[in-house]
This record gives structure tokens, C-alpha cells and sequence, in this order.
């Protein structure tokens, strides 16, 4: 099940299941975000920060699968967060790693989770484990029960009670929609023979894939893959500097998805900076144009 990013719109819609699932009770409210590291261009895939100064940051992955690795990546992620953030430093700070199947789960050293005063900072939660003990009236279980049931059977009827937990949480209809929603591409990804169609005809939605939301984040997810695609081409070809390629990250950035498509032709004939900068300034906005600064870097 390719999940992670629908926990992490999960979250995004509505923090406080986050906490439910880490049994934490927050200090204040929080919102969900997706970094990206500067520099490295890197992903920190989900930081709840708190919306009131000096309270605790919370990193977050979801783990739909096996990952030696994963400890050492997270702790490394929440290093470089609060290294470009140093206003940040005095923060308290923990950071989750959430298994949908705990058997993917191989643990870790405590030199990895563990700080100078031996206070805990990357903590490992069995989801599955932790939605069996929620009370019955709990959003986090009735929007993540798909996981936890077996059979398509058992889907059918319950979902109208499930559907009626939402209902019953008090939220903005907005978020009672999205919510609804994801359970719905939940239901999808564990039984593929109950269609997403089905689903939404059941429940009488507009099919997530047929929103605004949905269609913006798929173009800009498609824009980011081509215009990292091309920075990898132009690094092969020119050996530019570190400089020079940060520059031209952010141009390219700016870009239609159809002109990214459209350079991938023409950066194979380009032999000069002068020349790929030519070919971005033609394509935007002048008030987006930087020629100057950029043909004048070394490179």
C-alpha cells in the first residue's frame, strides 16, 4: 500500500490525529508542513509546528515499509531543520516514526534516540497496534479503520458508521469532506475490487482526483520531478557551479510544466550557460527574468 502521502495529507487536513496517535496532548495548536531543505533540495516529508512560540516541534514519518536506515535519516532531517532554523534551537523537539506494519519495524540503538540527558527523541509507533486500543468514538479510528479491518464485507457495512463518527466530531465541513475522502482512498488502496468510484458513489463525493486540491499538488509534484530531472542533466553536461545550479533551480522553477517538457529537447543542443538562460528568459514573465545576475555568475 502506497499510503504515506495520503498520512500526510491526513495530517495536514487535521494535526490533531497526529496526536491521538502519539497520545500526546498538545500544547497549543499545530499546523502540518512539508519542507524542503534548502541547499540539498531534500524533503522533510512532515513537521508539525506549533502555532505559539517556543512549544515543541513534532517530525513525523509514515513507514509503509522495510528501512535500515530510517532512524539515522530522521535524526539527520530534524538536525538540518533546527540547523537553518537557529531561532529555533531553545525548541523542545521529538520525532515519530509510525509503522503501518510493525514486522517492518528492525528498532534501533539508543545512541540514536537518545539525547545527552538521556531524554527520549525519536519514538516508534505500531499503528495498527495503537488504532486497536482508541476509544470507539476516536476521528483517528474511524478515519483509519480501513487498516484494521479484513474483508471488502466487513467495509461495506460499517462505513456509514464510520462516516457518522466524522460527522459527529464537530469539524468544518470542509475538513469532514477531506477526511471523508481519505478514508475513501484508503478503502481503495488496501481492496482494490471496491472501486474509488464505487466508494464515492456510496458516499455521494466529488471524487478526490476531480478537485481543485488534488489537480494542483498532482501539476506541481509533476513540475518539481521534471525541472529536478533537468537540473540533473544540465550538473551531468556543464559541471556548473553549486552557485550557479542553485540560480538556475529556482528559474526553472518558474516554469510551465510544458516548458519543462519542451527543454528537455532543447537542453540537449545547449552548450552555454548564456544559451540555457537565453531559452528561460524567453518563457517568463520579464518581472521574473534575471538574465543579468545570472550569466555574469561563475560557473
Amino acid at each position: 500500500m502506497k499510503t504515506d502521502p495520503l498520512f500526510y495529507e491526513l495530517f495536514q487536513t487535521y494535526p490533531h490525529i497526529f496526536f491521538e496517535i502519539a497520545q500526546i496532548l498538545p500544547s497549543c495548536p499545530y499546523r502540518f508542513e512539508s519542507i524542503t531543505v534548502k541547499a540539498t533540495e531534500k524533503r522533510i516529508d512532515g513537521v508539525l509546528e506549533p502555532t505559539v512560540e517556543k512549544q515543541p516541534i513534532y517530525f513525523v514519518e509514515v513507514q509503509a515499509s522495510p528501512d535500515q536506515q530510517i532512524y539515522w535519516r530522521v535524526l539527520r532531517e530534524s538536525s538540518t531543520y533546527f540547523e537553518q532554523r537557529p531561532s529555533l534551537k531553545d525548541n523542545e523537539w521529538s520525532a515519530y516514526v509510525i509503522w503501518l506494519d510493525k514486522k517492518d519495524d528492525r528498532g534501533f540503538k539508543e545512541s540514536v534516540i537518545y539525547n545527552e540527558q538521556k531524554k527520549q527523541r525519536i519514538f516508534s509507533i505500531d499503528l495498527i497496534g495503537v488504532l486497536k486500543k482508541l476509544s470507539a468514538n476516536s476521528l483517528a479510528l474511524n478515519v483509519l479503520k480501513p487498516l484494521i479491518v479484513d474483508n471488502e464485507e466487513e467495509v461495506r457495512q460499517n462505513i456509514v458508521s464510520w462516516i457518522e463518527q466524522i460527522h459527529a466530531a464537530d469539524l468544518s465541513a470542509d475538513v469532514e469532506q477531506r477526511l471523508v475522502m481519505l478514508m475513501a482512498q484508503l478503502i481503495e488502496e488496501k481492496f482494490k475490487i471496491l472501486s474509488y468510484k464505487e466508494l464515492c458513489k456510496m458516499l455521494n463525493l466529488t471524487p478526490f482526483r476531480e478537485t481543485t486540491s488534488y489537480k494542483e499538488t498532482f501539476f506541481e509534484d509533476l513540475q518539481k520531478e521534471f525541472s529536478e530531472m533537468l537540473i540533473q542533466m544540465i550538473e551531468a553536461k556543464f559541471k556548473f557551479s553549486k552557485r550557479t545550479i542553485t540560480k538556475l533551480v529556482l528559474r526553472l522553477r518558474q516554469l510551465t510544466l510544458d516548458d519543462l517538457k519542451a527543454m528537455f529537447k532543447e537542453i540537449i543542443v545547449m552548450k552555454r550557460l548564456k544559451e540555457i538562460n537565453a531559452w528561460i528568459d524567453s518563457r517568463l514573465p520579464p518581472q521574473q527574468n534575471e538574465p543579468s545576475q545570472l550569466a555574469n555568475l561563475p560557473h
